[in-house]
């Protein structure tokens, strides 16, 4: 059967390539969806392959919500991070980003549903999730996209210590020193200003500290960093231009040109200028390059696709 073939051959490739979405087989089949999901109700095909989700009754899923698998993968694909970055693209919307972990194995065969949910529990409890993911945890987990975070710009400053809490302790005294107590009356010192001033202990009048001088900055201080925009415009450009001009450059070689930029924080620098229309991710179709592991692990998967290139779009 040539759609067992197919399947075969995209599970060697491993990666994004496998399990493959029913779009995607019907792609590489060069048939429509729905006569690519017929193909699969033949006895031989349900002998070997499960489709992550039913494909029948009046409610269909997407095509690209669905995945195509070899039954002996079962257990694999539940564990994979393609099937929960799938179900998490599958359940979140624009106004709920984020989900519990009680919807996400909604859909799925039972069998699958059952192993994905243990699979998923696992993974909070050893603190693992794919690079593209966040969970809050607690009695009801939510899980979201990085790239829907709301996140510091690079180079932004760590935001400073909260100060304690009223009433909260302060630093006790070295065991042994002596301890005075400042007379009934005694006047204390309140920092008006900002600046910090000592409360007198001893009962005597200490004058308020002068203000610190504003800091200048000398002509050798490091200049800021430019904006990520404009530095990943020009990483672009550069390896576009070594690459022989073809607008096509792999998120793997962008985040090596900018290595001071944590991963985090170049997913929602990225997604901001896609959706400023300025820049493109397409997948690898394998055909044309295969993709080495480093350039599979800097990808970005969205909707069960793994996008590993670049391109820059000119419609804006």
């Amino acid at each position: 059967m040539r759609l067992l073939g197919v399947l075969e051959s995209q599970k060697q490739l491993g990666g994004a390539s496998y399990p493959p979405t029913l779009e995607r087989l019907a792609e590489l089949t060069g048939d429509t969806p729905a006569v690519t999901a017929k193909a699969l109700t033949t006895r031989e095909a349900k002998a070997r392959v499960l489709l992550s989700r039913g494909v029948g009754g009046k409610k269909k899923p997407a095509p690209g919500t669905t995945l195509v698998l070899l039954a002996d993968d079962l257990q694999a694909v539940a564990q994979s991070d393609r099937l929960l970055e799938l179900q998490l693209q599958s359940a979140r919307t624009a106004g709920a980003p984020a989900v519990a972990l009680a919807q996400l194995p909604k859909g799925l065969l039972p069998a699958l549903s059952r192993a994905f949910k243990a699979a998923i529990e696992r993974r909070i409890a050893e603190r693992r999730l794919p690079r593209t993911l966040g969970a809050l945890t607690g009695k009801k987990p939510l899980f979201f996209f990085i790239a829907d975070a709301v996140l510091p710009a690079a180079g932004a400053p760590a935001r400073p210590a909260a100060p304690a809490p009223h009433g909260a302790p302060r630093h006790a005294a070295p065991e042994g020193a002596p301890r005075h107590a400042a007379p009934e009356g005694a006047p204390r010192h309140t920092a008006l200003d900002g600046a910090h001033h000592p409360a007198a202990l001893d009962g005597a009048h200490h004058p308020a500290a002068p203000a610190a001088a504003p800091h200048l900055a000398t002509p050798d201080a490091a200049p800021a960093p430019a904006p990520f925009a404009a530095r990943f415009d020009a990483a672009f450009a550069a390896l576009d231009r070594d690459a022989g001009g073809h607008n096509y450059v792999t998120l793997h070689a962008l985040r090596a040109a900018l290595p001071d930029v944590p991963r985090a924080v170049f997913d929602a620098e990225l997604a901001a200028l896609r959706r400023q229309r300025r820049y493109s991710l397409d997948p690898s179709d394998g055909r044309h390059h295969q993709m080495a592991e480093a350039e599979r692990d800097a990808g970005i998967m969205e909707a069960g696709n793994l996008l590993v290139y670049v391109a820059q779009r000119h419609d804006a």
